[in-house]
This record gives structure tokens, sequence and C-alpha cells, in this order.
């Protein structure tokens, strides 16, 4: 819809499409007709080679990660190596997309990276099939130095007002040696605060977290998906017991950081059963907020081709945000309605965690006003809100008794 807009527009402006989805589906994005171009790979030198081309008014048909139709054929060159030293790219100029004004809307929150790939097989994610897609192509994991990474965050905050850094790495914690030099270095100039991506078994060591706590780290997210652990083993390719999980937990708050869970519901052979797990294992777990969504099959996984071969698909099912309650497979162990009360649930959930932690005489009110209305925690909590509805509440029970 975009390239359509663009080209209604501008007709000859010519149109570069490039990210994960065309990584590891050119042959799906090349045949949009509205994108001359595909960048299959890593594309700062790809970009480099065609501008100047552009600039130079010469042919730019035969650039590597670059594929483009000609004369009604496809032109699949090939690919280049991968970066191996991150170092020599130049930070992203993120004035272009009008930063300072992202920054006001964002609270104060800077993302940015410290380094690329990431080394696990989890069947959800793009990972290994990017992976297979640059193998011979040099190293996947790589991250940048400490001193370019420090370097980056000084000029940010030459020129903007950053109240929170947002490393968005699938795993922060990878390189022990690195995350405690990042550590070290961090303190010693900075006090903007940060957060991080990380995943249970790599957030295990008690020195890596008081390093982390000790230079600014706020909290971190991870990955705790379902709370079934045969289904996230088998089906998820994710290793961590529930203890694991409950140790990490305990190590994280023991040295002050916030812990931040991302779920999903709506897996394959999943059923409401090994939702609520995942429901009683968050309320156990306390954390500091959560995220919730229903899992989506991506192209070029292992979770997807199961999906296809075990017919889940819908044929021409779509949806439109991250966070919508439904979902486009058809699960024989979990409805549609099963999945949508469970949404429903999570939300429940989070609402009453962050009551919790921000409006605890309320939240032991909550608990008091629970056993009147049932399970029902909407309930519970409109009911915090309208005073006389909880009085006549009470009268009734006490008049019952």
């Amino acid at each position: 819809r975009y390239l359509g807009w663009i080209k209604e527009t501008s007709p000859d402006l010519l149109t570069l499409v490039g990210g994960t989805h065309p990584t590891l589906a050119p042959e799906e994005v090349t045949a949009n007709s509205r994108a001359d171009l595909v960048c299959v790979g890593e594309g700062e030198y790809a970009l480099l080679d065609l501008v100047t081309a552009l600039e130079a008014g010469r042919d730019h048909a035969r650039i590597p990660n670059l594929w483009l139709r000609r004369d009604g054929e496809v032109l699949r060159n090939p690919l280049r190596p991968l970066v191996a030293d991150l170092d020599e790219l130049p930070f992203a100029d993120r004035e272009l997309f009008e930063f300072g004004h992202l920054l006001e809307l964002n609270d104060g929150w800077a993302d940015l990276m410290a380094g690329r790939g990431c080394p696990y097989s989890c069947a959800y994610c793009s990972n290994p099939g990017l992976r297979e897609r640059f193998r011979g192509l040099g190293k996947y994991v790589r991250f940048r130095s400490v001193h370019n990474i420090l370097s980056e965050i000084r000029s940010l905050a030459q020129q903007y007002h950053i109240k929170t850094l947002n490393f968005q790495d699938d795993v922060f914690t990878l390189d022990r040696d690195w995350v405690l030099e990042f550590c070290q270095d961090y303190a010693r100039e900075f006090d903007v605060p940060f957060w991080i991506n990380s995943r249970v078994e790599r957030i295990d060591d008690e020195e890596v977290v008081h390093a982390l706590s000790q230079a600014g780290c706020r909290g971190v997210r991870i990955g705790l998906e379902s709370g079934n652990e045969q289904l996230r083993c088998t089906v998820l390719k994710r290793t961590m017991s529930n203890d694991d999980i409950r140790r990490a937990f305990a190590l994280a708050r023991k040295h002050g950081l916030d812990v931040y869970t991302c779920n999903m519901l709506g897996i394959p052979g999943e059923t409401a059963e090994m939702v609520d797990e995942t429901i009683a294992l968050n309320r156990e777990l306390r954390p500091a907020s959560m995220q919730f969504s229903v899992f989506y099959p991506y192209p070029m996984t292992e979770l997807y081709d199961i999906c296809v071969r075990e017919g889940y698909l819908t044929e021409g099912a779509d949806i439109h945000s991250y966070y919508e309650r439904k979902s486009i497979l058809q699960l024989p162990t979990l409805s549609n309605a099963e999945l949508e009360r469970a949404y429903d649930r999570f939300a429940d959930l989070r609402a009453e965690l962050q009551l919790q932690s921000y409006e605890p005489a309320m939240y032991r009110l909550y608990q008091l006003l629970l056993p009147l209305f049932g399970e029902d925690t909407r309930k519970t909590r409109a009911a915090l809100r309208r005073p006389r509805r909880v009085k006549a509440r009470i009268l009734e029970v006490l008049r019952r008794v």
C-alpha cells in the first residue's frame, strides 16, 4: 500500500525495499511490481553503491545484494560478505527522521543497537533463517566495540535530552567479557539508565547482573513465551525450565533490576490449560511489566512450516496489528473464543500487576474485593472506581451472612 501511494504521487521515483522479510522472502517481495529494487541482506554498502551509481549516471543492475526486474526478468545479484567490523559503519543519521520530535513522543527513550545477530534457534524466530541465508559469508553474531558504542552515546547526549537508552539487541549479554567491559566504562561516564533484552540462561551470572545494576541498567526484557515447559521446549525450542526462570527473576530482583516478560498465546499445540499455566507463572513472578501477543507464523521459520504442513493456516486470513486478539490459524487444541478470553485475561493480569506496583493500597483493597466478584477481575477493578457499588455489594454479602 505504501509503495502504491508513492508511485501514484511520484511514478518515476526509484523505490527500494529492505529488511528481514525481503532478505528471507525476496521472491515474494520482488513480485510486487511497485518495488523497483529489493535489498537481500545487509544494506549499508549496497545502498552506498546504488547512490554512487545513480549520481554518476551508471547502470545499477549488477550491484551485489540488490535484486531488480529488467526487461521482464528478475536479476538476482549475489550476496556480498557480511560487515565484519561494525565499527567501520557511521552512526545512524537520526535527524533524517526528526529524532528530537520522536524522543518527545517516546518520553526520552532512545533506541540503539550494540551488535547484530543471535546464535539461538527458536522455532518462531527469523534468526535461524537469516543464519542459513548468510552461511559462508562471515560471522553472523557480531558486536561493536565498547569504545564505538560509547562514542555514539556521547554524540546522542550532546544533541538530545535522553532519559533512557533502550538497547534492542536480541541478547545483549551474549559475551560476558564484553558486557563487563561495557558496564565498567559506561558507569565512569554516564548516569543515564538503560534497558536491555536477554535470555534466562544469559542473565544467570551474578557478576554480570551486579555489573549491569551498578552501571545503571534499570531492567531487562526476557522471553518467557509459555508457562508450559513441554510446549516451550518441544514446540518453541526454548529449553529453560520454570525453575530457571524463577532463579533469573530472583537474581535480577536481588540487584534491583526490573524484569519485563514477553509472552505468546495461540501457539500450535497449545491448550486453554497451557495458557492458564502462562498466566499463573506471570502472576507468581510479578514482572514489572509484560507483553503478550497472539502467535503469528513468520515465513521461513520452523513453526511456519509446521503450520503449513498441519493445515493450520486459514486461506486469506490477515491481521493488521501486532496486538490483535485473534489468530490467522485454526488450531484444533484452542478455539478462537478460548483465545480471545485468554487475551483478555492477560490484559486483566497486566492491569492487576500495575495496580500492585504503583498503587499498593488500592491493590490490597482489590484483593479484599475479589471474593465478592468471583474471578472476574475486570469487575473488581471497575468496582474500585465506583465506591457506591462496592458499598452496596458489601452490604448485600453481609445480609446473606
